[in-house]
């Protein structure tokens, strides 16, 4: 019986398979290999939440849908990376691996030239399927969760896909005179593998009290995830900001960190007591990868050379180091309820004390009627607020306050 399933799984798997373009490889490129945006030249002063006192932010766009959610991938993600990754295999035994000890020099390159170009198609197809889930979810068409198990799912399979690229080059190495490069193809893989979406991964396995809370907010231009645990993890990516049909806006590796520079002057131009950045280039993408070590943290940003903009950023940040925008307080019942909000839609402080002694009370909050968490030993709580108004409650042993958070009451964070 097993051995009939792999019969019909294989035949499936071919069925599966697309035709096979021969594309150069070795930094090369005909211009195929990549999905290909055209949309006009996004204004990076709108896409971006200017901030004082920390970094600049990019932003999902307008018209944003807005959820906190507990994620759990459940066995749905599971058996879907499964399955990629025995599509993955199946593929590349099939154009590579078999019959390739028997094969001649010139077969042997066209084989790993396919196996190659089918590997690049995967790499595209993960950009796709996750463009197609955004927007679906900001058109409110699909849920929160299978927005974040499609986001798991390509979190696994640009691993495997990595992997078949490794093995792809061991087999190109045994060709004489013959080298392929997969260093861009890797620069693309490992945006699917943030480090927020580590913790995604991470999360999930968790249960109860130890569950962390996601924010997340789509919009047709893009997406931003937020992720709240020992540290404010943040991941978003503007779909607009991406065109390989423009030329390079970059003359090189130093131009495009200028351009990092001014989009985020604070991690560049502040004093900060350690600091280090590098800068990665692909030039077959037109992909730019520039990091920066800052006092609060640290900063990945993605620029796409046909807009030279940002397309995708990265930011892992010490939310106790965030500064306060604006504070609201409430008294009453015997309690004091304040809460410290951070700038571009980040993190906020819940504090509950004594209104006579000062004293830290350990209280449940709420958050229009859900509860969100529990203040600490010290009377304090870190939390993702949802956008726009929200009740906030806070209960004791003792008593109970309450009080309603007005968006309009924050500033702006230029002011």
């Amino acid at each position: 019986m097993k051995g009939a399933m792999a019969v019909i799984l294989a035949g499936l798997l071919v069925l599966s398979l697309p035709a096979m373009a021969v594309s150069a490889v070795d930094g090369e490129s005909d211009g195929t290999d990549e999905i290909v945006f055209e949309t006009d030249e996004p204004d990076q002063g709108a896409t971006f939440v200017e901030a004082n006192g920390t970094t600049n932010r990019l932003g999902p766009g307008e018209d944003r849908r807005s959820e906190r959610i507990e994620h759990g991938s459940g066995l749905g993600t599971s058996l879907m990376a499964a399955d990629d990754e025995l599509r993955v295999d199946y593929e590349q035994e099939t154009l590579v691996r078999s019959g390739f000890d028997n094969a001649t020099d010139e077969e042997r390159e066209e084989m790993v030239r396919a196996g190659y170009d089918r590997l690049q198609e995967r790499t595209d197809e993960l950009e796709d399927r996750e463009r197609t889930a955004v927007r679906a979810h900001a058109a409110d068409d699909r849920s929160t969760t299978e927005l974040l198990q499609t986001l798991s799912r390509n979190y696994h399979e640009s691993d495997t896909i990595e992997r078949a690229l490794d093995d792809l080059v061991a087999y190109a190495n045994e060709i004489p005179g013959y080298s392929l490069s997969t260093r861009d193809d890797a620069r693309k893989l490992e945006m699917h593998r943030s480090d927020v979406r580590s913790e995604l991964e991470t999360t999930t396995s968790q249960s109860g009290a130890d569950r962390k809370s996601l924010a997340v907010r789509t919009a047709e231009t893009g997406y931003t995830l937020s992720l709240l645990d020992r540290n404010y993890l943040r991941e978003t990516t503007r779909f607009d900001s991406r065109n390989t049909t423009q030329p390079n806006q970059f003359e090189d590796i130093t131009d495009a960190h200028g351009t990092a520079q001014e989009l985020y002057p604070w991690v560049f131009e502040a004093d900060h007591e350690s600091h280090s950045s590098d800068a990665v280039e692909s030039r077959t993408g037109q992909l730019y990868r520039i990091q920066a070590i800052h006092d609060q943290g640290q900063l990945t940003a993605y620029l796409d050379g046909g807009t030279g903009s940002a397309y995708r950023e990265v930011q892992t940040l010490d939310h106790r180091q965030l500064p306060t925008i604006n504070n609201s307080q409430w008294n009453d019942d015997g309690l004091v309820l304040s809460i410290n909000e951070t700038a571009a839609d980040g993190p906020a402080e819940v504090v509950v004390t004594d209104a006579e002694t000062g004293a830290s009370e350990p209280a449940t909050v709420s958050i229009d009627d859900e509860e969100v968490g529990e203040t600490g030993s010290n009377g304090s709580l870190w939390l993702l607020p949802p956008d726009g108004d929200y009740d906030l409650r806070a209960e004791t042993d003792d008593g109970s306050i309450e009080g309603t958070v007005s968006s309009s009451d924050a500033p702006s964070d230029g002011e």
